[in-house]
């Protein structure tokens, strides 16, 4: 991978001496997420943008290695991830915590720290400072909790492109002005609770979630966000606003691994263009482990924000029991020195070549806690998998992995052996499992374009454009009660009630009548007789 991202780099250099300069843009893009699978699907694009010879100047946690040119700057903000290392994301896994009560405990405050250190970064600070008369033609930045980064396309007068390595959050389809329906399966933030044709109970369920999710972030989020962006910009329109003019999002998902939904023209989704197809050469030590495999080898990663070495101790020892009765070898990224209980078929590091591993020809499953760009990865060389998630979106994306028919799900919290023992045959033995993801594989690659020029031509057309202000739903603009249609039901419902109580009281008065014009008839007869 680092051989291509270098290859890549001095090609960049080369196409920019001939690039026509005047159609040259200033980029300014902020990914301040401390985590690899947040930076490496964007990287790409931005060596792209480079080679049209776009000047790029990018805040990023992880610097990419081997760029040296004036028209590329990297800030370093890689102190963010000190702040993530406080959180214990399999603690919260075991303790039962959801995503929307992480997001209000732990991952607001943690993003208002990953923000600070954006706007205390010194090379920051001299942009942005008040005589300074840098200016950028747009600003690419992550659409995930952290509005007050928006503020900066306030500041350089730039265009605003969203980013997700996610897939679609309620919040950006609420404000871009796209369809909110939480009975829908497409809402991560719905967890595990997805599907289609949910019953009613549990469409009732998303409704109240989704819903108090984004009154949390409309009422809380977005006034603290306020603050702190006014901290050191001033004065400031409200960071709704700026964020409702954003004019483009690039979405990481790909249309095979997503239910089918409305799409606004101003969201563009993008997949596995990290992804290497020819990825570095393993490490001696490694491909020796993995060579010698004869029945063929699984691999066990929670990825990079989770670690395996946190997993309780009678979770680790199903593992260990499990892996020690396989004929497989096993390689399980493990960030501490040495696992107790370690059988002599696992290997186990702290750091592993992931897509490399994938690449492997003896490869059998892959075990793995349902990240999207592993997803992508694992799709890509045709390896199927078992999920156990651990936080965020990955329920979602293991759920759909298993509707998929490419994986399994199991509940890491209440993992049996004879749990994992069945799911591990299961997958490596029915063949079902392998057909399916070379098919998903087939599907994903099928596309008219290169994914990475695409999204840099959308870049520049945002730019050439002013903004794409044509791409934008205008129902964005509009009041949540008239963009819902509220006023009317509200109209409908109050014309119905006096039609149906004008009615019920037409009906009364009738039946009063009636009653009365009975009783006088029945003294009538009575006096005749």
């Amino acid at each position: 991978m680092k051989h291509n991202v270098t290859k890549l780099f001095f090609i960049s250099c080369i196409v920019l001496f001939i690039v026509n300069q005047s159609e040259c843009y200033k980029i300014l893009a902020i990914v301040s997420t401390p985590s690899y699978s947040h930076q490496i699907p964007y990287q790409p694009l931005w060596l792209e943008l480079h080679a049209r010879g776009h000047e790029i100047v990018l805040v990023t946690t992880n610097p990419m290695q081997n760029i040296n040119s004036p028209n590329f700057t990297q800030i370093d903000i890689s102190t963010n991830y000190n702040s993530l290392r406080a959180i214990d994301f399999v603690k919260l896994r075991f303790e039962k915590v959801d995503w929307i009560e992480a997001l209000e405990r732990y991952i607001l405050s943690l993003c208002s720290s990953f923000e600070v250190q954006v706007f205390n970064s010194t090379e920051m600070k001299k942009m942005y400072a008040p005589d300074s008369n840098i200016k950028f033609d747009v600003l690419l930045t992550e659409f995930l909790y952290m509005p007050a980064i928006y503020a900066f396309a306030y500041r350089f007068n730039a265009s605003l492109i969203g980013l997700s390595s996610l897939g679609l959050l309620s919040i950006n389809d609420f404000v871009l002005g796209g369809a909110i329906l939480p009975s829908h399966e497409y809402f991560w933030e719905n967890e595990g609770n997805t599907g289609i044709n949910l019953p009613f109970y549990k469409r009732l369920y998303n409704f109240v979630k989704i819903w108090r999710l984004l009154l949390h972030v409309n009422f809380n989020i977005f006034p603290e966000e306020q603050k702190l962006a006014e901290q050191y910009f001033g004065p400031l329109p409200p960071l709704i606003d700026i964020m409702k003019n954003v004019s483009m999002i690039f979405i990481n998902e790909a249309d095979v691994l997503t239910p089918g939904r409305p799409i606004l023209p101003n969201i563009v989704r993008f997949s596995s263009f990290h992804v290497s197809e020819n990825p570095d050469p393993l490490p001696k030590n490694l491909q020796k482990f993995l060579d010698g495999a004869k029945e063929g080898f699984i691999y066990f990663s929670l990825g990079s924000n989770a670690r395996s070495s946190a997993i309780p101790k009678e979770i680790k020892r199903i593992f260990c029991n499990v892996f020690a009765k396989l004929p497989y070898r096993v390689i399980w990224k493990y960030e501490e020195e040495d696992l107790l209980e370690k059988p002599k078929n696992v290997y186990i590091g702290s750091w592993l070549p992931q897509q490399s591993i994938l690449a492997h020809p003896k490869i059998k499953l892959f075990i793995y806690q349902g990240g999207v760009q592993s997803s992508e990865e694992t799709i890509r060389f045709a390896v199927p998998v078992i999920g156990l998630p651990i936080l965020a979106d990955q329920d979602y994306q293991v759920r759909r992995m298993e509707a998929l028919g490419i994986g399994k799900y199991l509940e890491i919290t209440t993992l049996t052996e004879d749990q994992l023992e069945n799911a591990i045959y299961e997958i490596i033995n029915n063949k079902k499992y392998k057909e399916r993801i070379l098919i998903i594989r087939d599907q994903i690659k099928d596309t008219p374009y290169d994914t990475v020029k695409h999204l840099a031509w959308w870049t520049e057309y945002v730019v050439r454009t002013k903004g794409a202000p044509h791409l934008r739903c205008t129902l964005a603009l509009e009041p949540w009660y008239q963009r819902f249609d509220m006023d009317i039901v509200v109209f409908l419902a109050i014309v119905t009630f006096i039609i149906v109580l004008s009615l019920f009281s037409i009906i009364v008065k009738l039946l009063v009548y009636l009653y009365k014009m009975s009783q006088i008839s029945t003294d009538k007869k009575q006096k005749i007789t």
